[in-house]
């Protein structure tokens, strides 16, 4: 034991607190200054897959405004709030932070709208006539159905890059385990108690299948996700004009106040003190808000759907996030059967070796993933991983350099 760590239980004295953890896939060597989930923190935030965050959709396509919530501001918020909770009852913070920062690490280009776009690429839902019926078919067995819960294991554990070293950042166990059954989109729930059972990670294809995490952090971020991005969202439309404050419910401002800081204020006491009273006196292992303040939050979301999600400002251009995100899975499978995966055609790859997409796509494959992939792989399922991991800023960049004009002269 390093002289300036201290024991985990002593900083972490809840008797339901994570201590410890069940292992990593690979060993890592034990590290002197921190603890195992402190060092999955890090792990996480300086990996290239985080960093991209700041470029994807939490709501609305390519906010113009500074101040309008993006998928790393949520993860951030996520991640502090669990803090907090944990911090008050005693539980593993470290754990916490890093199962909140990492929870929507594997998201889609254009938010959830992107999401869909892709399971329905892969679930063969989209009746287009046009559609390429074996294009994504051969990637069904390994991926039924896409869901950025499924995608952010798969992105933590074999696509994200922490600095030079190989692919997949290597976390424990407990933090795979809180990525994968975060389900934020739950808006039933206001009582989660642990999994308590046997649980093979690398086996779930449904998001249905993950089940409750199998920590009390886990709980915790799984229950703050949705009263994070409800109020914040609420913060957003109203910020940028989509709905007015007198929208908004009057017994939802009443009972939560005015702002977002207040709903989140009111909603994490909240849930300290039921937590508290169910972990304590009735000595059960639980996370929950009460449900009077569940019931408003279902409003809250209820009304965001109703007034926000579904509104004209927020499905204006989901038309086109299809169209691109349909046309890059052609246009770059084309790309990888003429170049045989970037080994042959020097000639097309000539041609192609000024566009960004090119370049980017031909490292992702031969440099980052070197190995990565054997020849049993589909194509598809290095197209989805290549492109489920753009920005909204990327995938509309080089939608426009393989398929839109460019100056000649």
């Amino acid at each position: 034991m390093s002289i300036y760590k201290r024991q985990e239980s002593e900083c972490y004295p809840g008797k339901y607190a994570a201590i410890g953890t069940k292992g990593r896939v690979k060993p890592l060597d034990s590290d002197g200054l921190r603890w195992e989930f402190e060092r999955d923190v890090h792990r996480i935030i300086y990996s290239q897959a985080f960093r991209r965050l700041r470029h994807k959709t939490q709501v609305f396509f390519f906010p113009r405004n500074d101040h309008v919530c993006t998928r790393i501001e949520h993860v951030l918020h996520v991640a502090s709030a669990a803090r907090t909770v944990a911090r008050k009852l005693g539980l593993n913070e470290d754990l916490a932070e890093a199962i909140g920062l990492a929870h929507d690490i594997g998201h889609a280009p254009f938010g959830h709208e992107g999401e869909k776009i892709i399971n329905n690429l892969i679930g063969d839902k989209d009746k287009d006539k046009d559609k390429d019926e074996d294009e994504l078919k051969d990637i069904r067995g390994i991926i039924p159905s896409f869901s950025h819960e499924i995608n952010s294991l798969r992105v933590v554990d074999k696509i994200a890059k922490l600095d030079r070293e190989p692919p997949g950042l290597n976390l424990t166990w407990e933090v795979r385990d809180g990525i994968i059954s975060h389900w934020g989109e739950d808006k039933e729930t206001h009582e989660l108690k642990p999994f308590d059972g046997d649980k093979e990670l690398e086996s779930i294809k449904y998001k249905k299948d993950a089940g409750y995490p199998t920590t009390l952090e886990g709980c915790i971020v799984r229950l703050i996700d949705k009263i994070v991005y409800s109020g914040r969202d609420l913060e957003d439309a109203i910020a940028t004009e989509i709905i007015e404050e007198s929208d908004v419910p009057p017994e939802i401002v009443d009972a939560l106040g005015e702002n977002n800081g207040e709903m989140i204020g009111v909603f994490l006491e909240d849930m300290i003190n039921e937590s508290r009273l169910r972990i304590n006196e009735s000595d059960c292992k639980c996370i929950a808000i009460s449900s009077k303040r569940a019931e408003l939050l279902k409003q809250l979301i209820d009304f965001n759907y109703g007034h926000i999600y579904y509104s004209e400002h927020a499905e204006r251009y989901k038309e086109q996030a299809k169209n691109t995100l349909k046309s890059l899975f052609s246009g770059l499978r084309e790309m990888l059967i003429c170049t045989k995966r970037f080994k042959e055609n020097e000639k097309l790859k000539d041609r192609l070796k000024n566009t960004t997409v090119f370049r980017v796509f031909e490292k992702f494959l031969v440099e980052d993933m070197d190995n990565c992939y054997n020849q049993w792989d589909p194509d598809s399922l290095i197209l989805l991983d290549f492109i489920a991991g753009m920005t909204d800023n990327f995938a509309v960049r080089s939608f426009q350099e393989l398929f839109v004009p460019q100056a000649t002269v």
